[in-house]
């Protein structure tokens, strides 16, 4: 999993260089999240200036929180499951604000 979420940082972060308005709208955000799959699982990454970290292995105390199965996971990113579907039918928990929220959303895209 920490292959395929690393190619994931690798495609926003391309988005990031490549699209200006993408870049500014987060260029002051600054975040750490927290992946949790099956329940066992659990790899982190951080957005700050525009860019996210390499992921790393392991728990930490995140402003983002994502609860989520492999299985469903892996369907939102081939675009099988919409994140917001995924979200409010359960398939996926997030504790994070609202704001935070819709940004995992817009990160998944």
């Amino acid at each position: 999993m920490k292959d395929t979420l690393q190619q994931l940082v690798l495609k926003v972060n391309k988005k990031f260089q490549d699209d200006p308005k993408y870049r500014e709208k987060l260029k002051d955000v600054k975040k750490s999240v927290n992946l949790e799959f099956d329940g066992k699982d659990n790899y982190h990454f951080y957005l700050e200036n525009a860019h996210l970290s390499d992921v790393e292995e392991g728990k930490i105390d995140a402003d983002v929180n994502v609860m989520v199965s492999s299985e469903v996971f892996s369907k939102i990113l081939s675009k099988e499951i919409d994140p917001l579907t995924a979200y409010l039918t359960k398939q996926i928990k997030i504790k994070a604000s609202l704001m935070d929220k819709l940004l995992i959303s817009d990160l998944l895209k």
